[in-house]
């Protein structure tokens, strides 16, 4: 395409001709030389040398010097001349038509793009907001754009929260697709420290998508994956980028079904990294093998504080790895072992561990089958230690006589830093409660039991009575109701059904001469709390628990037998009764009898 420019006035001529010198004197003009039309315009064959040329002649004038004409300049120097500008391909084409400045439009010229960048599906937005856009911090742009590309939602959550410090999305249902979209943007995120990612079915598929981001973010200080069906593939992925991570503290990997073969990579993990403090892989699928690993990860590793390997299956011969391990560590702070297959061997190892152990400052071997016998060596480590403060070793069978025996071994060592205790669903002993009450004064000692064995006299009954109230407390304390003549109608007002607090609860049980021990108080205001109050119209609705409850003459009634409110004892089954025709039938104790006569 060709335009024509016909320049044909003295402003024309002066802006695309070279200033000549003032012939007269004048004073010269400071500002800088307009270039020359040819210096503008390159010529045919000589279009980059030219564009030189023209940057060098405008950095010359922008010194002030003054400005000679070349020998090889053109002047214009009349109105008529006709400059024909027409750049196709850098050549020049002369033609004779002239056109006014007006009448050039925008469609006149051809421009050739080839030497410009361009982005013709540039957003308005991104020109006139770039810092939003170009310093996007969050990845929000880039989550959106994600998703569109791979077809799915977006999810609002997600989007809200990108500059929170901890974003929590937990049960969410993203699977390893929606992780692939999320993982994208948190490789540049700088707002995050804490992900929680817990339940979103992530599997080993999307564990290798979340290594970009323990590969790329900085600023991630702790991960949660539990309940991810991560599995053994996933969890060897991510073990590959934790081992060279230097800003995680804390990571969960709870419930992965995480296989024994990955122990080698969770050992060399715990040997690489001086950062990590806090390492979660509880509820797993963690053996023998496993524990051989993680005792020489223990052995060696002085920077990990908390460390929980519940719920695994590394049995006894496992269970007696980690404790060796736990006797040489220097670093551990606190260590959760709960239904590990400790057992009798594996509590004495334990008690070996505590005697060596000078870091450890909670423990807990809840659920982990140590006998009676293996309770001493527990003891035995307690009054070496001084350095725990916690110990929690509830639901094991050494029952009254092995607490009895730590809580002592505990009194006997001035220096022990045990400040709680905790036997859950173990009763005591009496003695244990005044050894208990003594401590509580003078060190602060907190224990935490199923109440006091009571002693044996006609009321209280034994241990088995005792067990019993605690399967069917409200049907147990009927009877107690029975036997004190008490009628419980008159204690309560059971139809406006008021809600009454604990100890208003136990005095109107006191106040009614219900004779019951406090052991069983216990247990029955548990029953029947309900948001902090005791909801006593309870005991008079119909029991439907199937279990036994006690008679108070030292029997256990089964539910389903009818009890009899005179002799306070069951009805035989085989008690004669009458059929339709009005003869009585005869017991099976007489039929028997019969029976025998015939045979003789």
């Amino acid at each position: 395409m060709t335009a024509y420019l016909s320049v044909g006035s003295d402003l024309q001529r002066r802006v695309l001709s070279p200033l000549l010198e003032n012939p007269e004197g004048e004073e010269e003009e400071t500002h800088p030389k307009p270039p020359t039309l040819d210096e503008y315009i390159p010529r045919p064959g000589t279009r980059g040398s030219s564009r030189q040329a023209f940057m060098t002649e405008a950095a010359n004038d922008s010194d002030g010097s003054d400005q000679e004409t070349k020998p090889d300049q053109e002047h214009v120097s009349s109105e008529d001349i006709t400059l024909n500008i027409a750049i196709n391909g850098g050549c020049f084409l002369d033609d004779d038509n002239s056109l006014d400045d007006d009448s050039i439009s925008d469609g006149s010229l051809s421009i050739p793009t080839d030497d410009f960048d361009t982005d013709l599906e540039m957003d308005d937005d991104q020109w006139l907001n770039p810092s939003k856009v170009d310093h996007d911090t969050t990845g929000r742009t880039k989550y959106i754009k994600v998703c569109n590309d791979m077809g799915i939602s977006p999810v609002s959550y997600f989007v809200k929260n990108l500059e929170q410090r901890e974003l929590k999305m937990r049960f969410h249902g993203l699977g390893p697709l929606g992780i692939k979209a999320i993982s994208i943007p948190l490789e540049t995120n700088t707002n995050i420290e804490i992900l929680n990612l817990q339940g979103n079915g992530i599997d080993a598929q999307g564990a290798k998508s979340l290594c970009r981001v323990l590969r790329e973010n900085l600023f991630l200080t702790e991960v949660v994956l539990s309940e991810n069906k991560i599995g053994t593939e996933g969890a060897i992925s991510l073990c590959q980028f934790l081992k060279g991570n230097r800003n995680l503290y804390k990571v969960d990997l709870t419930a992965n079904e995480i296989g024994d073969s990955a122990g080698q990579c969770l050992y060399e993990v715990l040997k690489g990294n001086p950062v990590l403090k806090e390492l979660i892989l509880a509820n797993n699928c963690l053996e023998e093998n496993s524990a051989k690993w993680l005792k020489e990860s223990l052995t060696d590793n002085e920077n990990l504080e908390i460390l929980d390997l519940s719920w695994n299956q590394f049995k006894t011969r496992g269970a007696i790895c980690i404790c060796e391990g736990l006797q040489e560590n220097v670093g551990l702070k606190r260590f959760k072992f709960v239904m590990a297959g400790l057992g009798k061997s594996g509590a004495e190892a334990m008690g070996a561990a505590l005697k060596q152990n000078r870091t450890l400052l909670e423990l807990d071997i809840s659920f982990n089958r140590i006998p009676i016998e293996a309770s001493g060596a527990i003891a035995a480590g307690v009054r070496e230690n001084d350095t725990l403060k916690t110990l929690k070793i509830g639901n094991n069978p050494f029952e009254s006589n092995g607490a009895m025996a730590i809580l002592q071994a505990v009194d006997q060592n001035e220096n022990s830093a045990i400040t709680y205790l905790d036997f859950s669903n173990m009763m005591v002993k009496i003695e244990f409660a005044e050894v208990e009450s003594r401590l509580s004064e003078s060190r602060g000692l907190r224990v935490v039991n199923e109440g006091v064995l009571p002693e044996v006299h006609p009321k209280n009954g034994n241990y088995a009575r005792l067990s019993a109230f605690r399967r069917d407390p409200i049907e147990t304390f009927k009877k107690y109701a029975e036997f004190s003549a008490v009628n419980l109608e008159d204690v309560f007002n059971c139809k406006n059904k008021v809600k009454i607090d604990a100890s208003e609860f136990k005095s109107l049980i006191k106040g009614s001469g219900i004779d019951i021990p406090d052991q069983h108080m216990t247990v029955l205001t548990r029953t029947l709390e309900v948001d902090g109050f005791i909801c006593y119209w309870k005991i008079f609705e119909e029991n439907g628990n199937g279990d036994a409850h006690v008679s108070f003459t030292g029997n256990v009634v089964e539910k389903g037998n009818e009890t009899d409110k005179n002799k306070n004892r069951p009805k035989s089954k085989d008690s004669p009764k009458l059929d339709n025709s009005g003869a009585k039938p005869k017991s099976a104790k007489a039929k028997k009898k019969k029976d025998k006569k015939k045979k003789t």
